[in-house]
């Protein structure tokens, strides 16, 4: 896997249209790039966890159109409806943003989120006389993230953080290269750990 090695202190945030404009339309064109730091990596077919950069930041990765949303560790799911992309000075529509949400082992919803955008056109219909939306070029720019968790309450009692910590632990994969990098923690050893730090 290709990884992008980005200057210290840079972080690549561009808006929806600037990904769109600047990195996606000079893709589908055959273009020089403003900078060489999105790779072209079939995202979808990797475990988020896998895929190369910083877990922390979003990550950016050109993609073919046709994509299989399915690995062996889980599948994408779309979520929510596609959102169009306008451009700023003039208000036409360029691009369509498609969200997915990986769903680990067939059903544990995970926080990961791919979201991908394409480039658009408006084909025009002599017969009909309307404009019709469609998907311009091969390529597609996806952005990868982590949703962040919401805070828990801090007022929970220790047999329910046992409960909830072995709950947790039956719905994790037992196969290590289907693992999300959670370690498995048994409640005993919650236990143990919380009577150690006051010997």
């Amino acid at each position: 896997m290709e990884t992008v090695k980005l200057p210290i202190g840079f972080r690549f945030h561009p808006t929806d249209e600037e990904l769109l404009i600047h990195y996606l339309k000079r893709k589908v064109l055959s273009l020089p790039l403003p900078a060489n730091v999105i790779p072209e990596l079939e995202a979808f077919q990797f475990n988020p966890w896998d895929l190369p950069g910083d877990l922390k930041e979003k990550r950016y990765f050109f993609c073919k159109r046709k994509r299989n949303l399915v690995n062996k560790c889980g599948y994408w799911k779309s979520s929510g409806r596609d959102k169009q992309i306008a451009a700023s000075e003039s208000n036409n529509v360029i691009g369509i943003k498609k969200s997915f949400v990986f769903y680990q082992d067939r059903k544990l919803k995970t926080q990961w989120v791919m979201q991908e955008f394409s480039l658009v056109g408006f084909l025009k219909t002599p017969f009909l006389n309307q404009r019709l939306l469609m998907q311009v070029g091969d390529w597609v720019v996806c952005r990868l993230y982590q949703r962040k968790r919401k805070a828990r309450s801090p007022s929970i009692s220790k047999n329910e953080l046992g409960a909830s910590v072995a709950q947790t632990t039956s719905l994790l994969p037992m196969s290590p290269s289907c693992s999300s990098g959670i370690t498995d923690i048994s409640s005993s050893d919650l236990d143990q750990e919380a009577s150690s730090r006051f010997l």
